[in-house]
């Protein structure tokens, strides 16, 4: 998911009562409560050149 938190959007997966980010920080307890839900992720777009496995 993507979410806006400390001035920031990042994405981000819930893993029990925490959402762990890419970054691999978890945030939970009261902290959840500054936390912003901007949307779900459903696709992920790279480009071609940063493809490690195209299939052109």
């Amino acid at each position: 998911m993507l979410i806006w938190f400390c001035g920031r959007q990042q994405h981000a997966y819930w893993a029990g009562d925490a959402l762990i980010t890419d970054d691999g920080q978890a945030i939970e307890g009261d902290a959840l409560d500054d936390v912003c839900l901007v949307g779900v992720v459903t696709h992920t777009i790279h480009s071609v050149s940063t493809d490690e496995n195209p299939f052109m």
